[in-house]
């Protein structure tokens, strides 16, 4: 009996080493059987207590791109999952004594949109290079109904450290602007991860976006209204005071800081396109202009003009733009550059938020920072 019982215990000895399951085995990011897969997260297999030794991952009887890393532990996709399509995977382990794990064997299939939506564009454009006071515009080619996930997904990056905030301006646009003015030199790159990101309402971003900008030259301009003058600064420095012109006192230059931001050599300049007199009206004018450059939706240019050469540097007499001679107006045009901020002061009426595209550095920083989807109460 004793010999049976040690063959029998050698016999289930032997049995038991044969049947030892592997201690590795393989886990999805994506569930088994998963239905509405969100198209913008990548397909990750891990190996557990093991390295990977075999994956396949087709869609429509197709291989589906992805990258092992050095590790071995660790497969992820490197192409963005396609909406509404069928995955099936099947991935292996070995462990450390050689012994390979139970197959995985999963499918799944991605999220159908119900409409898509994208970046359309952004301002600054890619490659541009701008002022210190240009903040960022982020526009789309249809309303966020989920501001908060896409703001998730969106990024500013400065080679200059820079603290900043998104500021959703409508449902089409938000914006980012720094808490202080740029730093001369700062490489900017804006990303929008967006792809496959439920927008809200089941509305995907169909494809990401990334621009890229430069913050050029440190210089910026005083307006002062009661001493009819327009200073202007470079590093710190000043360079050149203008005589100038501001706005009568029923239609004053507004007050706070302007952002430049288009410039024409000419420009036809009719008083009822912004609201003031109307043909046949006293006061109604309909011009061109030359060495234009606007600093406010409202009518608000920065330009030449003879025919007030005489009030310059004495009065104002203007219908809310800032009047100078040909001469400093064709300097000041192309001195300046578009984000290059314009602070006004000593007039009675102020620039508000509905007064131009720029408009970010009429809103205190406090209430700026509440403008973002993500604004969480101190």
């Amino acid at each position: 009996m004793l010999v049976v019982s040690l063959v029998a215990i050698a016999v289930t000895s032997c049995t038991a080493q044969q049947e030892e399951p592997s201690a590795a085995s393989v886990n999805s990011s994506v569930p088994n059987a998963a239905q509405h897969q969100a198209p913008g997260e990548p397909l990750v297999l891990t190996a557990q207590k093991g390295r990977l030794t075999s994956v396949s991952v087709t869609a429509n009887g197709k291989p589906v791109a992805g990258k092992l890393d050095p590790s071995g532990e660790k497969w992820q996709t490197t192409d963005p999952l396609a909406f509404g399509t069928e995955y099936q995977v099947q991935a292996a382990a070995r462990d450390a004594e050689g012994r390979t794990s139970k197959p995985l064997n999963s499918t799944f299939k991605t999220a159908v949109p119900t409409d898509t939506l994208a970046v359309e564009r952004t301002w600054p454009s890619n490659g541009e290079t701008v002022g210190v006071a240009m903040p960022i515009s982020i526009y789309f080619d249809k309303p966020v109904q989920d501001r908060a996930a896409v703001e998730r997904n969106l990024s500013v990056e400065a080679s200059v450290p820079t603290e900043g905030s998104f500021h959703w301006m409508s449902d089409e646009r938000v914006n980012w602007r720094p808490k202080e003015y740029w730093k001369s030199g700062t490489e900017v790159t804006v990303k929008a991860n967006l792809y496959g990101v439920d927008t809200g309402g089941g509305v995907m971003a169909d494809r990401n976006f990334e621009s890229h900008f430069t913050i050029g030259r440190d210089q910026r301009s005083v307006g002062d209204v009661n001493a009819h003058t327009l200073t202007v600064y470079q590093d710190g420095k000043e360079i050149r005071t203008l005589p100038a012109s501001y706005g009568r006192p029923v239609y004053p230059t507004q007050y706070g800081i302007h952002v430049a931001s288009e410039k024409a050599e000419s420009v036809r300049m009719r008083s009822d396109s912004w609201g003031g007199p109307a043909e046949g009206q006293a006061g109604f004018y309909d011009e061109v202009l030359h060495n234009n450059v606007r600093i406010s939706n409202n009518g608000e240019y920065i330009h030449s003009n003879p025919g007030s050469v005489w009030a310059q540097g004495s009065s104002n007499v203007s219908h809310g733009c800032v009047n100078l001679s040909t001469a400093d107006g064709n300097w000041f045009m192309n001195f300046t550059q578009i984000g290059d901020p314009v602070d006004i002061r000593g007039s009675s009426r102020p620039l508000t938020p509905a007064d131009g595209d720029i408009s970010d550095w009429t809103i205190p920083w406090e209430e700026y920072v509440k403008g973002s989807a993500l604004y969480e109460k101190p």
